[in-house]
């Protein structure tokens, strides 16, 4: 048995982030993040887990 790597990563909003925030740190257009994480913008929380792909 063998452990998949997981090809994307993980990324836990942090206190005072915002999704332009997050967007504009990684390089990933918003409307993607939203996208690949089917949430809304009011969604996008501290604590909220994103996963981000290029």
């Amino acid at each position: 048995m063998s452990i998949k790597k997981i090809p994307f990563p993980f990324y836990q909003v942090k206190k005072g982030e915002n999704l332009k925030i997050i967007s504009q740190k990684f390089q990933i257009d918003s409307t993607k993040i939203l996208l690949d994480n089917n949430l809304s913008p009011k969604q996008v929380k501290e604590g909220c887990f994103l996963i981000l792909k290029k």
